[in-house]
């Protein structure tokens, strides 16, 4: 009895997780991250790059963004998650400090309440397109949606209360749910319409370039990527190996996010619609389109609160928040999303912001996790440290702020703004060359090293003499890919 306490203790909690106490094998993981990729967001996303590129180009474009993004997204979080048993609010505390940590989880903590809005917001429009397509009443808009969002936050709460036990049986189920999904999209277009209509079917409202309707798609798509670093952690740690925590992404969050997404692209470009939910009943009938509404429903609870469960145990860091109960922290976060929802109409149609704001926060912050384990740490992190918010420790820096990678994080927002605006979703003149989260990801890797070497690592500032020179016995985990 007393191990179950420990083990519920350290999965809600942000303490590391011992190996004998984790839940996740390879398969496990496999299912859940599976079942979390491939909520109905993918289909958002979908819509989204069918505003400027038809179904092939969005293959391309969704795969070569998304492999790479993940690919270091990956590196950065689940390996040390995995070997160390934390999240990655903890991981990323040798590099930006403890309190500069706690500033990026507030920054985080407003993007990730912006996805549980955003995914209500597609329960909600599930529901009223299914009261719609029943009895004709158009409950889409207004009041009627706040209070449908609002019910599916609180049943996501209710989940995410119960922990990764019951988030591990609600994926096994999903998984196969969006098989299902897909397996219909599928079956409705080839039958229906055909394959042919859908490879010569014209994007949205694409730009007049080809090539920069491309790269468009490719940086929505790193964006898309880069996204699920707030969310990992708080899973990677309960994952029994660092194998386990790392290769079930490729085939989770690259090739079956991919492939939902373009699922989602050429729906979009039959139906001339970017809302998922408009789809299902025009395409299918009133039968089968509200059946796949209401697993898309189903697929959308799970992933809001595994997205709940990360940030509670993120926002666990915080000391006011510390001697909460689980049920309260995780209750308080989804008031605040309560709140945001009276904002979820304009912000559920401007969804390629949440893209192209996840590339230019998240990527900074993966390229300086790489360049400081691999690196200046030698793949070695302290946990004591990492736990220890006093002047002792490692990673306090300068008051607790290592500011040299605070710097190269704000000269990278400055330098993603100045080649595209994520936020009009309008590209500058130096997007054309290869995009901007490629161009980030170079400057943020060369300059945090030349930087580090000189400021930190020289000087024995956040304990990189140490790990250089030994390594470290205080991982919990297995050490290899």
């Amino acid at each position: 009895m007393a191990e179950a306490d420990i083990n519920s203790e350290a999965q809600s909690e942000s303490m590391p997780v011992l190996k004998s106490e984790r839940i996740y094998d390879f398969k496990d993981y496999t299912v859940v991250i599976t079942g979390f990729a491939c909520a109905a967001w993918c289909f958002i996303t979908g819509g989204t790059l069918a505003l400027y590129v038809g179904v092939q180009t969005a293959l391309v474009a969704s795969i070569a963004g998304n492999i790479i993004a993940v690919l270091l997204m990956s590196l950065a979080t689940q390996v040390i998650s995995g070997k160390y048993g934390v999240d990655a609010y903890t991981s990323v505390r040798g590099v930006l400090g403890g309190r500069g940590t706690k500033v990026f989880l507030i920054l985080m903590s407003i993007f990730v309440i912006a996805w549980l809005i955003i995914l209500c917001m597609m329960v909600a429009k599930a529901v009223g397109n299914i009261v719609l397509g029943f009895t004709g009443i158009d409950i889409t808009t207004g009041i009627p949606m706040f209070i449908v969002s609002v019910l599916a936050g609180a049943v996501c709460w209710l989940v995410a209360w119960k922990g990764p036990e019951l988030l591990k049986k609600l994926n096994i189920f999903v998984a196969p749910v969006f098989v299902i999904i897909l397996i219909f999209l599928f079956a409705v277009v080839s039958m229906n319409y055909g394959w042919d209509t859908v490879l010569s079917a014209e994007p949205l409202a694409p730009l007049d370039s080809e090539w920069l309707n491309f790269l468009i798609a490719f940086e929505l798509s790193m964006g898309a990527g880069f996204s699920w670093w707030p969310n990992m952690g708080g899973l990677a740690k309960l994952c029994k190996t660092t194998r386990a925590a790392y290769w079930p992404n490729i085939i989770g969050l690259v090739f079956a996010a991919t492939l939902d997404t373009v699922m989602g692209v050429a729906a979009s470009l039959l139906v001339n619609s970017s809302d998922p939910t408009a789809w299902m009943i025009p395409m299918g009938g009133l039968a089968l389109g509200t059946a796949a509404l209401v697993l898309v429903i189903a697929a959308d609870i799970t992933a809001c609160s595994v997205m709940l469960y990360n940030l509670g145990i993120g926002v666990k860091q915080v000391r006011s928040f510390l001697k909460l109960s689980w049920g309260k922290v995780t209750g308080l976060i989804t008031l605040i999303a309560f709140i945001g929802m009276i904002w979820a109409e304009p912000l559920y149609d401007s969804f390629y912001i949440i893209l192209g704001i996840s590339s230019m926060s998240c990527a900074p912050i993966a390229m300086m996790q790489l360049v400081d384990y691999y690196a200046f740490r030698k793949k070695h992190i302290s946990l004591r440290d990492a736990y220890n918010n006093s002047k002792s420790s490692k990673y306090y820096f300068w008051g607790g702020f290592n500011w040299v990678a605070i710097g190269v994080f704000a000269a990278a927002i400055v330098l993603y703004l100045l080649i595209f605006d994520p936020f009009l979703c309008v590209p500058q003149p130096a997007f054309v060359y290869c995009g901007a989260t490629a161009i980030v990801c170079v400057f943020v890797a060369v300059v945090y090293y030349v930087l580090g070497k000189l400021l930190l690592v020289k000087r024995g500032i956040g304990g990189f003499s140490e790990s250089a020179e030994k390594v470290s016995t205080e991982s919990v985990g297995e050490n290899n890919l």
